[in-house]
């Protein structure tokens, strides 16, 4: 027996104890490779001469444990998942403006920015660790349709989970103020957007560029002057 595991377990265990129920095994067997083997074992004795023999079983659980540290990761990343989307709603019911605003006005804020997350959150859990700007970019923009909301597009851009819902509530605040008070306010206004790669002190950066047309005017932002007392 070439698996010194399986040698202290027959010599030094196994002879010392009544029975071994489901003694864990991981090594390299011949043959079949890498394995986790369940090894029960139970000493006979025949009651004719005393003598003592060995019953030993092996179970292959390889497959079997696999399994369960699968459930084991997935339950530990939708804990942590959890525990981000809970953070998240928080941040949102805190940072979306009272001040100004009816409880309707405030629910509808929130409400957007809450589906916007859920979206967001939708995608990253049905693709793998990354998602698609140009999904999300559809996403934020659809309602408007194709005819007011005008999308080049660049290249393809592939976001890490963490990147998916902050790049999401950008695209619906974007989406939301043209549909309050820009171009989408008004019949005929149209939304550019596209955006581009930049390589900038040996990383890659994201630039969106959104651009409005045939909105309301601008009213020019009105400073305060303050007077010289001397």
């Amino acid at each position: 027996m070439g698996i010194p595991e399986l040698r202290r377990l027959v010599g030094e265990i196994i002879p010392k104890s009544a029975a071994i129920i489901g003694y864990e095994v991981n090594a390299d067997f011949p043959a079949i490779g890498r394995r986790t083997m369940c090894v029960s074992a139970r000493r006979l004795v025949h009651p004719d001469n005393n003598s003592t023999s060995i019953l030993i079983l092996f179970e292959d659980a390889t497959e079997r444990r696999r399994i369960e540290a699968e459930k084991d990761i997935l339950l530990t990343e939708t804990r942590h998942r959890m525990k981000n989307l809970l953070a998240i709603v928080r941040a949102l019911a805190t940072q979306t403006a009272v001040q100004g605003r009816s409880g309707e006005e405030y629910r509808d804020a929130f409400l957007g920015r809450f589906e916007a997350v859920i979206r967001a959150e939708a995608l990253a859990l049905a693709g793998s660790a990354q998602g698609d700007l140009n999904e999300l970019v559809e996403q934020a923009l659809a309602p408007a349709g194709p005819e007011r909301c005008r999308v080049d597009p660049g290249p393809p851009v592939r976001l890490k989970r963490s990147q998916v819902v902050p790049i999401s509530l950008i695209l619906h605040e974007l989406a939301a103020n043209a549909w309050k008070y820009g171009a989408l306010s008004r019949p005929g206004g149209t939304v550019h957007l596209t955006w581009s790669v930049a390589s900038e002190a040996a990383r890659s950066v994201l630039h969106l560029t959104w651009h409005e047309e045939n909105g309301p005017p601008v009213a020019p932002r009105q400073l305060a002057s303050v007077s010289d007392p001397g």
